[in-house]
């Protein structure tokens, strides 16, 4: 479900009640590279096999991968090593040592011809992002897609990692281009179509909202977020009943969830409003 992926921020917005929780800004965590891009299943090249337990391990246990990933850099594991290290670091939220760590894996790698430095670039504006460094996190995505090795989904995340950069710089109209790409290359992900829902309703254009987030809902019927959001506009669209039935939708998809909280909110204060 789209909510279990959402790290939500609060952040002012047209929807009711004061500040909603809004996707667009969401920041994600740097996948790694054999989440981004897994490797093939008979893979017996050792520095392969040993990058891909790396990673393994910084996912498993973050404290051991740094262990483990630094002697490997020590015993000259060059920018796999690097990018291992960095995603241990990113698994711990330490941005600070993570973001120059995917860079120079990503510098090297590039600097070698390896095809992964789009996905290391990536890594590195992800973590950007996440530590609320957006002009960095725009050149390095950028710097991703100018390679030219993206393709299909994962250039279409790029382009969608771009859209929710461009929101927090307040660049909506770039965002809105970003997410025209991202319905291109990667029509089937509703997340896509929940941002670009949200991004619509930030605008004013409701009616390209309504539609990106019926499309949303087409995809996943029951994901808290899309009921939330859906809810958002018709509340903006002065559609109460709607926006009444799709926040309740919301805590019935995911009672636990952010975003059934926020729902549960905005219905309190609605009925406190209807009572003064």
């Amino acid at each position: 479900m789209i909510s279990s992926l959402l790290l939500p921020l609060l952040i002012q917005s047209a929807t009711p009640y004061g500040s909603p929780i809004d996707p667009v800004l969401r920041p994600s965590a740097p996948k790694s590279e054999a989440q981004v891009n897994p490797p093939a299943p008979a893979v017996k090249d050792p520095i392969e096999i040993r990058f891909n337990q790396c990673l393994d391990q910084a996912e498993d246990d973050p404290a051991n991968g740094l262990l483990v990933a630094n002697k490997w850099q020590i015993e000259g594991g060059g920018y796999l090593a690097r990018n291992c290290l960095g995603f241990a670091y990113a698994t711990q939220e330490d941005w600070a040592k993570a973001i120059p760590e995917f860079v120079q894996s990503a510098e090297r790698a590039q600097a070698a011809g390896d095809e992964r430095a789009a996905n290391f670039w990536t890594q590195a504006g992800n973590a950007a992002f996440a530590s609320g460094n957006q002009p960095d996190a725009l050149k390095y995505f950028e710097t991703a897609l100018a390679l030219n090795t993206l393709e299909g989904m994962l250039k279409g995340e790029v382009h969608l990692d771009l859209a929710r950069v461009y929101v927090a710089l307040d660049r909506y109209e770039d965002a809105k281009q970003q997410f025209v790409a991202v319905h291109q290359l990667v029509p089937e992900d509703p997340l896509g179509w929940l941002l670009s829902a949200t991004l619509a309703r930030r605008m004013g254009d409701l009616e390209r909202a309504k539609s990106d987030i019926a499309a949303a809902a087409k995809l996943v019927a029951t994901d808290p977020a899309i009921a939330l959001e859906a809810g958002n506009i018709a509340y903006q669209a002065g559609d109460m009943v709607n926006a009444r039935s799709n926040w309740e939708q919301a805590i019935k998809f995911g009672p636990d969830s952010p975003s059934a909280k926020a729902a549960s909110r905005y219905l309190e204060q609605m009925a406190a409003s209807v009572t003064e």
